[in-house]
């Protein structure tokens, strides 16, 4: 009996490390987490805006640059620790027209919300999911989709479903321009700084994942200070070690100990066996 259980114990973790999440639940496309309300930075240039939070973040695309999918669709993904693709866990699922109309989630559904406040219900945005990706169909082949994801530590990995120019907004106080103590892959073109927060542009992305590590501003006084202490330590220590050499130096002279043997300049057999 106990071999049965393991096995299927077993089962059940192959089966949700290898993306099938029929027996384990599937998350990924919940209504209520597409219904979710969330500000989104639409006014921008770039094909792909990324803005971390401390718990998620948030990504704007621009689908006429998509490069995933097909047929009016756009597939998400993630991967585990295995490298496996998953579907990409989404919320607050958006898709802005050209001309500002807006489609959004509410109750379970799609609605779309006009001018004057009132939505009305549309099939034009839909979610599924697979195995392995998370396939939204596009109400148009021009506009920006929207949505948030959870994330967790200081990294991101993005795989990029529109190919072009990203911009990723950092959390205020944090930071990626020390090498050992971040990393952008692809390494980004341009840095600046706009209301607090660090922004990483990229003028062309045509990878399929971007990876962004950061950390925290105070993470760099505790790595100078780190580093500093070392470097006095090395100081001192070679300072002691010189010290010691003089140290045993002297000993030897005051002990009669160097003997010169340089400046014996006789020839033939020593005395006695001349």
């Amino acid at each position: 009996m106990n071999r049965r259980l393991l096995a299927v114990l077993a089962l059940l973790v192959l089966v949700g490390l290898t993306g099938c999440t029929t027996l384990l639940g599937d998350d990924a496309a919940d209504p209520e987490a597409l219904s979710a309300d969330a500000e989104y930075e639409y006014d921008t240039d770039r094909d792909a805006f990324i803005t971390v939070n401390r718990g998620n973040y948030t990504a704007v695309y621009n689908v006429s640059a998509k490069v995933t999918g097909g047929n009016g669709t756009m597939e998400l993904y993630r991967t585990n620790a295995l490298t496996i693709e998953n579907p990409l866990e989404v919320r607050a699922l958006q898709f802005r027209y050209t001309n500002g109309t807006l489609v959004r989630y509410a109750d379970g559904e799609a609605v779309v919300r006009r001018e004057d406040g009132t939505e009305t219900p549309t099939d034009a945005l839909a979610v599924n999911t697979t195995r392995q990706r998370t396939i939204v169909k596009l109400p148009a082949e021009e506009g920006q989709l929207a949505y948030t994801t959870p994330k967790s530590g200081k990294e991101i990995a993005v795989y990029t479903p529109v190919h072009g120019s990203y911009e990723v907004a950092l959390p205020p106080g944090r930071d990626a321009s020390v090498p050992l103590l971040s990393r952008t892959r692809p390494p980004n073109d341009e840095r600046v700084v706009i209301d607090d927060r660090v922004h990483l542009r990229w003028n062309s992305v045509e990878t399929s994942v971007l990876t962004v590590r950061w950390y925290l501003d105070r993470d760099l006084w505790l790595f100078g200070g780190l580093a500093a202490i070392a470097g006095l330590v090395g100081v001192v220590g070679a300072g002691y070690y010189y010290r010691s050499i003089q140290r045993a130096e002297r000993r030897r002279d005051q002990e009669g100990l160097d003997v010169d043997t340089g400046d014996d300049d006789r020839e033939g057999p020593p005395p006695g066996m001349r």
